[in-house]
């Protein structure tokens, strides 16, 4: 598997083609039923009026966070490799939301309409075109900066400071020195 470093578990994050914008640090999401695009990076496509549409729905959960849909974009959308590229009319929300890590996620949806295949152990997103078969591949080492910054840091109990409880989303974790006998 060239460029990628085993063992790996890291997410596929691409670099589409969105207007005439190489938008980098876009996560690809197979279990997302949402293509989101952060306002902030919306902001920079410059869009024309006619890809924009507004959007009266309901709030909902994204990251943690209840937030509320602005818009709707409508970008052409490429993806490429050399000479095989493909190009969709991509329907992305758009939503306020400060993230430091990604620029936006490509879902389900826009995954269908390419007819691609991701795979996750190769960090590569394969599409056919007109050409042959293309392939966006993702960058390992990016895509490894973006999860540290989207992952909040949580203190690590240390053995020398005996039992430490650390409460994450209601899942208690115990350290407990070896030989001690851990107490329910």
């Amino acid at each position: 598997m060239k460029g990628v470093e085993l063992p790996q578990d890291e997410p596929v994050v691409i670099a589409p083609l969105i207007v005439k914008f190489t938008v980098e640090r876009m996560l690809v999401d197979t279990g997302s039923s949402a293509d989101i695009l952060y306002l902030s990076t919306y902001d920079k496509l410059q869009l024309p009026p006619n890809h924009i549409q507004p959007i009266a729905t309901p709030p909902t959960r994204f990251t943690g966070h209840v937030v509320y849909p602005l818009r709707i974009a409508t970008p052409d959308l490429m993806v490429r490799t050399e000479n095989k590229t493909t190009t969709i009319k991509a329907q992305f929300t758009v939503v306020d939301i400060n993230d430091p890590s990604y620029n936006g996620l490509i879902g389900r949806s826009i995954l269908t309409a390419l007819r691609a295949i991701v795979s996750l152990l190769h960090l590569k997103l394969k599409f056919p075109t007109a050409g042959g078969i293309g392939e966006a591949c993702g960058n390992q080492k990016k895509a490894r900066i973006c999860y540290e910054a989207s992952v909040p840091p949580v203190n690590k109990p240390t053995a020398e400071s005996g039992k430490k409880y650390c409460r994450k989303n209601q899942l208690e974790i115990r350290t407990v020195r070896k030989g001690e006998k851990e107490d329910n």
